[in-house]
């Protein structure tokens, strides 16, 4: 025998794995499929991170806007991505419009470094937030009214401010050049 050819000598291993008299080596599947096995357990085990949003207005029917992108009429259910802050419009006719900012905080059980353990656990985790919000009623604005001279006269019928202006009067220009006492 050569020095160096076997790796433990008591049993007889070989470098490529089998015995000196040429069986596979017993352990070969604890060494290496047994690990492989439990990646995959893993992978194909491992829970999901539900998260979702639920906007409700009052009445329902309204425009929502997340994030300046529209997410449909309420009541309206979303998955979202992302914790932190959100800005949200409401808008429906006959109703004014809702423009609101809101911080949307994650769990304790979703904040690092606990987020990693939760994505692989072997079970769902499920974040469900409702929002809800009341539309108020547009109030109607008064018919204009146009606003009254001096002169008595309202500004859509022709009249001007100050005193009235007769043809021809007031509206001369001077070609002459004002006095030195002037400027």
């Amino acid at each position: 025998m050569r020095r160096g050819h076997w790796l433990d000598s008591s049993t007889a291993r070989q470098l490529d794995g089998s015995t000196a008299i040429g069986k596979r080596c017993p352990h070969r599947f604890t060494y290496c499929l047994l690990p492989t096995a439990y990646c995959l357990l893993l992978l194909l085990a491992t829970g999901c991170l539900h998260r979702s949003l639920t906007i409700r207005t009052e009445p329902p029917g309204a425009l929502v806007y997340l994030n300046d992108r529209l997410i449909g009429e309420s009541p309206v259910a979303f998955d979202f991505e992302w914790y932190g802050w959100h800005r949200v419009m409401i808008r429906k006719s006959g109703f004014e419009r809702i423009e609101d900012r809101k911080l949307l905080r994650a769990p304790a059980h979703l904040w690092i470094p606990f987020d990693l353990a939760m994505e692989l656990a072997p079970f769902p985790v499920n974040d469900q937030r409702t929002w809800s919000y009341a539309l108020t009623p547009l109030q109607s604005l008064p018919e204009p009214q146009p606003p009254l001279t001096e002169a008595g006269t309202t500004a859509q019928s022709g009249g001007r401010r100050g005193n009235p202006v007769a043809e021809g009067e007031g509206t001369t220009e001077s070609t002459e050049e004002p006095s030195d006492a002037a400027r």
